[in-house]
C-alpha cells in the first residue's frame, strides 16, 4: 500500500498548502547568509554543493540571526525575536490548540511563531496586544507566503491531511501493532520496524505537526499513536518540532549532536558499526528518552516541561504496554534494527549531507533553505518510502501544511529563489543517498552539483 499509487497516501502536485512564517529567527552562532548567483536550478553548482558567501554579514551591517539562550530564558515566559512575553492569558484562546502555544513557553519561540503561521498576520497582531510589536516580516520570506496564499485562497481548509489518506496510514498503524504486540516473533517485529519507518513515522510526524485537523485531539492522538511502537511521542515533539525544525544544523539541532563524535572514527568502522547504528538510532529516539525527559529533564539542551502534553501520564502508559505486553528482547531489537535500516537514512539524507557550513545567516527562511535539501521530488516510491518528506525545504518552511501540498510548493519556492539569488538544491535519489554515504564514511560533504 505505501508503495502504490501516490493518489493512496493523498500525494497530489496540484495542491499547494499556503506558509505561515514572518520574520527572520534570532540565532546564538553566527552564520552568514550567502545566496549564490545562479542558485535556483535542481542541481545548484559549487565545489561545497553550498554556494560561496558574496559578503560577510558584518561588512554588510546587516544584523546576524541571534537566539535567546535557553538558560536565560524565564521557564514562565515567552521570547519572540529577542522579547519576552507573558502570553497565559491567551493560551486558552490559541486557535492552534494549547500544546502548541504552550511548547514555546521557557525558550525561545521565534521559529515556531513565525512557521506556524502562513495564512495571515493576525498572530502579530495578537503579539502586540502582550508586549513589543513584533519587527517587520522578512520580505523573502513573505513573497513565497503570498504566492502560497494565492495558490491556496481556502488556507488551512484545503491544506490538511486527506482523510483517504488518514485512512490508508491508520489501517498500516494496526498491522503493525498486531505484528508487534501478538504476533511478537523476530521476523514479525521486523515487518513491523518496516512499517514503522515509514506509515508510523508519518503518522506521528505530521500529527507532531498539526496537519491532521483542525481539532488538537485528533493531532495529539496521530502523534501519540503513531509513535508509540518506538517510545513516548512528547520524546519525538521535543527533539523534532522544538529542536530539529528551528534550528536546522546548527548547534541547538539534537540531530547533529553526535556528527563530531562520528567524524573522529576511521571509515571501514563506521561501514562496519551501520547495523549497531541503525538499531541503536531507533533506541535513542524511544526508550533512552526516558532518561532525558524524567531524570535530565531536557533533550539537547531544550527544557522539558512536564506540564504540558500529558507527558508524565503517557509515559506510564507506554511503560505499562511495553513491560507488560510487548514481544522478548530480541524481538525490539529486530524491530529496531529493520526500523532505522529506513528512517536513519531517510530522515537524515536531506540535511546531513549539507553539515557542517561555514555560512551564517540574516533570514530564518534562508537558513532553512541552506540547510535542508530536495530530493527525488518527482518519485512516488521515494516519496512514500522516505515518509513523505522528499520536498525537506519545503516542509521546513511549512510544517504545518500536508505533504501532498509541497510538490506545487517546491515550484513557487524555487521560483522566488531563483528571483532573489538564493540556493535550492534538488538533487536525484542516487545523488543525495550518495553524498550522505560519503559524509557518512569520509566525514565531510561533497558537491552536490
Amino acid at each position: 500500500v505505501l508503495l502504490g499509487p501516490s493518489t493512496l497516501l493523498g500525494r497530489s502536485v496540484g495542491q499547494l498548502e499556503p506558509p505561515d512564517h514572518a520574520g527572520a529567527m534570532p540565532r546564538k552562532t553566527a552564520r552568514k547568509a550567502s545566496p549564490s548567483p545562479d542558485s535556483s536550478a535542481s542541481e545548484s553548482t559549487n565545489a561545497s554543493g553550498r554556494g560561496s558567501p558574496a559578503s560577510s554579514a558584518a561588512a554588510s551591517g546587516e544584523a546576524l540571526l541571534t537566539i535567546v539562550p535557553q538558560d536565560k530564558c524565564d521557564p514562565n515566559l515567552w521570547y519572540i525575536h529577542g522579547k519576552s512575553y507573558d502570553l497565559h492569558e491567551f493560551v486558552h484562546k490559541h486557535p492552534g490548540g494549547q500544546l502548541a502555544i504552550l511548547s514555546g513557553r521557557g525558550r525561545d519561540c521565534t521559529a515556531l511563531f513565525e512557521s506556524y503561521h502562513p495564512w495571515n498576520d493576525r498572530h502579530r497582531k495578537v503579539l502586540k496586544a502582550f508586549g513589543p510589536e513584533a519587527p517587520a516580516p522578512d520580505p523573502f520570506y513573505e513573497e513565497i507566503k503570498a504566492k502560497v496564499r494565492e495558490a491556496y485562497p481556502s488556507g488551512n481548509k484545503e491544506t490538511k491531511m486527506r482523510l483517504r489518506t488518514i485512512f490508508v496510514l491508520s489501517s498500516m498503524w494496526c498491522l503493525m501493532m498486531y505484528l508487534m504486540f501478538f504476533v511478537q516473533t523476530p521476523l514479525a517485529c521486523a515487518a513491523a520496524g518496516c512499517i514503522m519507518a515509514t506509515a508510523g513515522t508519518r503518522l506521528a510526524h505530521e500529527g507532531g505537526h498539526y496537519q491532521l485537523s483542525h481539532n488538537e485531539w485528533v493531532n495529539r492522538l496521530a502523534l501519540f499513536l503513531g509513535y508509540f511502537p518506538t517510545g513516548p511521542s512528547m520524546a519525538w515533539h521535543y527533539r523534532h518540532v522544538i529542536s530539529h525544525h528551528a534550528h536546522t544544523n546548527q548547534e541547538e539541532d539534537v540531530d547533529v549532536q553526535y556528527i563530531w563524535m562520528a567524524d573522529m572514527l576511521p571509515g571501514w568502522f563506521k561501514v562496519l558499526s551501520i547495523p549497531v547504528v541503525a538499531a541503536g538510532a531507533l533506541f535513542e529516539i524511544g526508550p533512552k528518552q526516558l532518561l532525558d525527559l524524567l531524570v535530565l529533564r531536557h533533550i539537547g539542551g531544550h527544557r522539558v516541561d512536564w506540564r504540558i502534553g500529558q507527558l508524565v501520564p503517557e509515559i506510564a502508559v507506554w511503560l505499562f504496554v511495553h513491560l507488560y505486553f510487548g514481544p522478548p528482547l530480541l524481538s525490539y531489537v529486530c524491530f529496531w534494527f529493520a526500523a532505522g535500516l529506513i528512517f536513519v537514512p531517510c530522515s537524515q539524507v536531506a540535511h546531513a549531507i549539507l553539515f557542517p557550513d561555514a555560512q551564517q545567516h540574516k533570514s530564518w527562511a534562508k537558513m532553512q533553505i541552506a540547510e535542508s535539501c530536495d530530493f527525488a521530488s518527482d518519485s512516488n516510491f521515494w516519496y512514500h518510502m522516505a515518509f513523505g518528506l522528499t520536498t525537506q525545504i519545503e516542509h521546513h518552511l511549512f510544517p504545518g501544511i500536508g505533504h501532498h501540498c509541497y510538490d506545487r510548493i517546491r515550484l513557487l519556492t524555487r521560483e522566488v529563489c531563483q528571483k532573489h539569488g538564493v540556493q535550492h538544491f534538488d538533487v536525484s535519489a542516487k545523488k543525495a543517498f550518495g553524498a550522505l554515504w560519503s559524509r557518512w564514511v569520509l566525514g565531510h560533504t561533497v558537491p552536490l552539483a
